[in-house]
């Protein structure tokens, strides 16, 4: 995977290359792009890269000036130490704002998630020009395996059009963290920490998403399977998932489905 970097401040370049080597020694970091002018010439004259870590000012300005360069389907990753930015950055096709001193554990839940929406986003792209989805090449090939195996059938969601006070958002499927029922109403609840209401039922919005990756727990509850880190026993026979992130929702599993549940986790 190349790595493009923008980052004005060579310490900073340095930290971060050494915990992506760390990460994996076959990431080809490129960098440091310190300006804008240097970052808009890299992009008009390159088209080999995977993923983009930004920092968002730069020694002339603001990253989104250059990024504008960037092809819409390569990911970009937004570091930053203002939180000011974070509304703009989405404007992008970003997946994660990382505040530094960036965590490597942070920084690694994000490239995971890039490599993964490329991944589906190439064979989502397949699929509707009428392409055979097992016909994967063998980078395809390593990122289904890294990053877990994908829906192949067209029939499942692929991603929503969320409505905004601005307008709409397109969001992949693998933005979503969780779905919940709350007053009648279904939230989708997404992993920049944003929450959307949609016009879908909990049923209806299941039946919608690949059950091997996506599954109703318990009434309230949609889950990605890749969102739960563990599971607490409770009393009855009952348990309670633990999700990936800081905040913990309250997501407890009846007795008569534990097992079902338990198998579909793995």
């Amino acid at each position: 995977m190349n790595i493009l970097i923008f980052e004005d401040e060579l310490f900073n370049f340095r930290l971060l290359q050494h915990m992506l080597h760390e990460l994996n020694d076959d990431y080809n970091v490129i960098g440091p792009i310190s300006t804008v002018e240097e970052g808009r010439l890299y992009l008009s004259t390159h088209n080999d890269t995977d993923l983009i870590i930004a920092d968002i000012q730069l020694n002339d300005g603001l990253s989104f000036d250059a990024l504008r360069q960037a092809p819409d389907s390569v990911p970009i990753i937004f570091t930053t130490a203002y939180e000011e930015h974070a509304l703009k950055a989405f404007e992008f096709n970003s997946l994660s704002y990382l505040l530094k001193p960036i965590d490597e554990q942070q920084l690694a839940e994000a490239i995971h998630r890039a490599a993964r929406l490329e991944h589906y986003e190439r064979v989502s792209s397949d699929t509707s020009n009428g392409g055979n989805v097992q016909s994967l090449s063998n980078e395809d090939s390593v990122h289904s395996q890294l990053f877990g195996a994908l829906s192949e059938d067209s029939g499942h969601r692929h991603s929503f059009l969320l409505k905004t006070y601005k307008g709409e958002r397109r969001v992949p499927i693998a933005m979503v963290r969780y779905a919940v029922s709350d007053h009648k109403t279904t939230y989708l609840h997404l992993l920049d920490d944003t929450s959307y209401p949609i016009e879908l039922s909990l049923t209806e919005l299941a039946a919608q998403l690949d059950p091997r990756l996506f599954r109703l727990v318990n009434r309230k509850f949609i889950l990605p399977r890749e969102q739960v880190k563990g599971t607490e026993r409770l009393s009855n026979g009952k348990v309670r998932l633990l999700l990936y992130g800081s905040d913990m929702p309250d997501i407890v599993v009846s007795r008569e489905r534990r097992k079902e549940i338990m198998e579909w986790l793995g």
